[in-house]
């Protein structure tokens, strides 16, 4: 891999960083999945860029 490369994953939004619900259009609505938060921040430390979709 190139010294400069960057590493990045891209994740689904619904259903695997949050619960799934019919739809999300209000923050209050928005809940994530135990745990999602430790893993992307431990992916980010890791030097890796998470997109969401």
């Amino acid at each position: 891999m190139k010294k400069n490369a960057t590493i990045a994953v891209f994740l689904d939004r619904d259903g695997t960083i949050n619960v799934e619900r019919n739809y999300v259009n209000r923050a209050a609505d928005f809940e994530l999945l135990p745990d999602a938060a430790d893993a992307i921040r431990a992916l980010n430390e890791a030097g890796v860029r998470v997109l969401v979709a």
